[in-house]
């Protein structure tokens, strides 16, 4: 039964980092670097009941090299989807780096080669292309699992991943029989996890390393969010996948090690979007509220996210609450903080407010920069890390 007292997997901002903010200009964004280490940590002990299981994070959720620096100092793994995101790794100092993507070229795959990266191949296209340059290696499988009906939603991607093989194939083991390659990792995301798909899915894939027998580690992507909707129920579940494992390899006789690989639930809610009012319309006659527009962009940073809205004065942000929509300062007509993959707008509750006035966005911490454009030429917020005391401005991959 899950322990209802466990301790949150998130922790609250502290009020420093809300005056500190105070002393720069915006838009910016500040990420609460000891808010990501007390996650990190509270993922690991929960974790740690699973065999040989870790933690990666995946580089497509940041790119600023200070923040993946943070992280691999506390031995966290990483995931990338490019040479780009491999140099940023590196430079890191990232210990351990695995590497899947749609589809590289001969060179990608030489560069990952020369840094000791077994490649996730995503296609028998791609093991034929990867064989002829490096027959008689090991290679990973990105894999694609079918979720029952019961475990699907909009947040998920089962048989109809546009990514992976099926390792039911016959082209796929006739493939990597002609170059000789040994399978030694097995590599799945199907976006969003519950307790119940996760344990679908340690199962499912334990069956398929019953075909590779020189698979030794199971990569089961992220999605985070929803498995930790309830942090008792992640943790109970990931008592009973330790069952599953440990009866699984004392009947084969073989250790399969698992990582887990959570990007926005390590980061996102970190990170605090500092923006400033430009204007605000108290009632707009087709939206039916105010929309108050400000100094950044959702189109340009947050295309998709879930934020909330606050005040960037604790104070104010106390007082009543009224509906509004935050618009972005670009030309774009669905410019709206909120926006859902659909093109929903979302209203937020926040305190009413005047040109001038500092609102923070929430839940900015990953996705934003590595998803930025430049729309109307507006550049992108300063980034800055709070370690609880000091507020230190960060490195900015900009566009040229």
């Amino acid at each position: 039964m899950a322990d209802h007292t466990v301790e949150p997997l998130m922790s609250q901002p502290s009020r420093r980092l809300f005056e500190a903010a105070a002393e720069v200009e915006t838009p910016a964004l500040i990420y609460d670097l000891q808010g990501i280490a007390d996650t990190v940590r509270r993922m690991r002990e929960d974790i740690s009941v699973v065999p040989g299981a870790r933690l990666n994070i995946a580089l497509k959720a940041c790119h600023t090299p200070e923040i993946l620096a943070h992280l691999a100092a506390m031995d966290v793994g990483a995931d990338v989807a490019s040479v780009g995101e491999l140099d940023l790794a590196e430079r890191a100092g990232f210990h351990e780096i695995s590497a899947t993507g749609p589809a590289f070229s001969a060179a990608h795959f030489a560069r990952f080669v020369d840094s000791g990266v077994v490649v996730d191949l995503d296609s028998c296209g791609q093991i034929d292309l990867y064989g002829r340059h490096h027959a008689g290696t090991v290679v990973g499988l990105r894999t694609r699992i079918p979720l029952p009906e019961r475990l699907e939603s909009e947040a998920t991607f089962g048989r109809n991943s546009r990514f992976g093989v099926t390792v039911t194939d016959p082209e796929l083991h006739a493939a990597l029989e002609r170059y000789s390659l040994r399978v030694t990792r097995l590599h799945l995301h199907t976006g969003q996890m519950t307790p119940e798909s996760l344990l679908y899915k340690v199962t499912y894939t334990l069956l398929m390393a019953e075909q590779f027998p020189d698979v030794h580690t199971i990569d089961l992507g992220g999605g985070f969010f929803h498995l930790y909707a309830h942090r008792g129920r992640a943790i109970a579940a990931f008592a009973r996948m330790r069952r599953i494992v440990e009866d699984w390899q004392e009947r084969h006789g073989r250790r399969i090690a698992f990582r887990f690989e959570p990007g926005g639930a390590v980061l996102a809610v970190y990170g605090y979007l500092f923006t400033e009012v430009r204007s605000v319309e108290e009632h707009h006659p087709h939206h039916g509220t105010r929309v108050v527009t400000v100094d950044s962009s959702a189109w340009n940073l947050a295309p998709w996210h879930k934020p909330e809205v606050l005040s960037a004065v604790p104070s104010a942000d106390a007082a009543e609450r009224e509906p509004g929509l935050i618009a972005g300062n670009t030309l774009y007509e669905n410019d709206f903080f909120g926006t859902d993959i659909k093109g929903r707008v979302q209203p937020f509750r926040f305190p009413k407010c005047q040109v001038g006035d500092r609102l923070v966005v929430t839940a900015t911490g990953a996705y934003t920069m590595t998803n930025s454009r430049r729309f109307n030429r507006i550049p992108p917020p300063v980034e800055y890390g709070f370690d609880g005391v000091t507020l230190t401005r960060l490195t900015t991959e900009v566009f040229a």
